[in-house]
């Protein structure tokens, strides 16, 4: 039960606590529960009396939701709160019990889902890898490189952003069990070292949400279709979510790959994000997009983003980050929102969720069903290792990216252009 401070309360926030009991209990059961007669009760509610004791108001509120409390205290009226009016809310939660517990409860009353979401994932820091690095100097050279390198592996594509959900599809989309197992040890052994220490909780959570693949490990990916994917495209309410479904649903691209998507790289009048990422295993050039994306994301999302952008610099300073990075990047916003806000829309659509991962297999299964070549699908979806992509291009295999854009203009999937779906 939130306990309400009835001191701190105004004459007017007083009887509308009074109303709100009777209106949901009736005059006269609230008048026997606060040990007072009906007509007393009418006087108080009517604002007849001045001054009307607190220990009724007190009573009073203990038959009252929170929902309701709130309702009557202060009103459920939506106003625009800035960064700085959150921070002084949260720290007014941080000295005031009352008020936090108060806070809290309404937090999780309206937000619990989103809020387990967020609270299941770590933020990993530069300071986090370079103290796992030093942890790492009683392991052998070969044993230190090698957990370190897949470690920044994972993260990279993770957004460094830990979370059940993240770790699993990263780990799904290792194109060798060899290189999962290796991904999900260092993983393993980052969580076990560095997180725990700072959120024990947490990292028990983490550590328990995935196992190292042993051997060859076969999931089959989700049965998608492009109807589904635009409606769950027209359900995200999220706009930054929204423009990330978008990519992944037409580009084919790796999760993380769209996440990590900067300024950069985007060429919307050439319809062309230029990628140049390349690893041992991965290689990502260069990836289109649509036309009608294009003018989604140039007319609709990078505005949003712009004032996203200018509304939260300053926090985002404020808090220590390395802002001019943070501005640079195409999705400025947490990645388990982003993911949070996609697999609500899927909830709404399909009554479950599905791993962002199988959109990328809906995309290459799309790309054949066109009839496109598995090493065009390849090259565009960065499936060619770099040095087989090599020998491929100088020796057996010449496509410029004019005429990769040719193709995949006219077979790739749309989510903004039904007629030609």
């Amino acid at each position: 039960m939130v306990k309400i401070d009835v001191n701190k309360l105004d004459s007017e926030q007083k009887i509308r606590i009074l109303k709100k009991a009777a209106e949901k209990y009736g005059l006269s059961y609230v008048a026997q529960k606060l040990g007072i007669d009906r007509s007393t009760l009418y006087r108080y509610v009517a604002g007849k009396v001045k001054k009307v004791p607190d220990q009724v108001i007190q009573l009073a509120t203990e038959m009252l939701s929170i929902e309701e409390l709130s309702d009557a205290i202060y009103g459920l009226k939506t106003v625009d709160v800035d960064p700085t009016t959150a921070l002084s809310i949260v720290i007014k939660a941080l000295r005031d019990e009352g008020f936090r517990n108060f806070f809290l409860t309404l937090l999780y009353q309206y937000m619990g889902d989103y809020l387990k979401t967020t609270t299941n994932t770590y933020i990993v820091s530069e300071d986090d890898v370079k103290k796992f690095e030093t942890l790492l100097s009683n392991k052998s050279k070969t044993t230190k490189d090698m957990r370190l390198r897949y470690l920044k592996r994972a993260l990279s594509d993770l957004g460094y952003e830990l979370s059940p959900d993240g770790i699993r599809e990263v780990i799904a989309e290792a194109e060798t069990p060899n290189i999962a197992r290796h991904m999900a040890n260092s993983l393993k052994l980052f969580i076990k070292t560095i997180v725990r220490e700072k959120n024990p909780g947490l990292a028990h959570l983490l550590y328990s949400s995935f196992t190292v693949p042993k051997g060859k490990y076969k999931r089959k990916p989700e049965s998608l279709n492009i109807e589904t994917l635009k409606r769950i495209f027209n359900a995200i309410d999220h706009l930054g979510a929204k423009a990330y479904f978008l990519l992944l649903c037409e580009t084919g691209l790796r999760t993380g790959e769209v996440y990590s998507i900067t300024l950069d790289h985007l060429d919307l009048e050439h319809r062309v994000i230029k990628l140049m990422k390349e690893s041992e295993t991965k290689r990502a050039y260069i990836a289109f997009v649509h036309p009608e994306t294009a003018e989604f994301l140039k007319n609709i999302y990078l505005p949003y983003r712009d004032e996203f952008i200018k509304r939260y610099e300053a926090s985002v300073r404020q808090i220590g980050q390395d802002v001019d990075k943070w501005k640079n990047k195409l999705f400025p916003f947490q990645l388990s929102d982003i993911r949070y806000s996609i697999k609500q829309a899927m909830k709404k659509v399909l009554g479950r969720e599905f791993r962002l991962y199988d959109v990328r297999s809906f995309w290459a299964s799309y790309m054949l069903k066109q009839g496109v070549s598995p090493m065009i699908i390849n090259l565009l979806q960065g499936r060619a290792p770099p040095q087989q992509f090599k020998i491929l291009q100088d020796h057996y295999f010449v496509i410029s990216d004019i005429e990769l854009q040719q193709i995949y203009d006219k077979y790739a999937p749309r989510l903004l252009d039904s007629q030609k779906d």
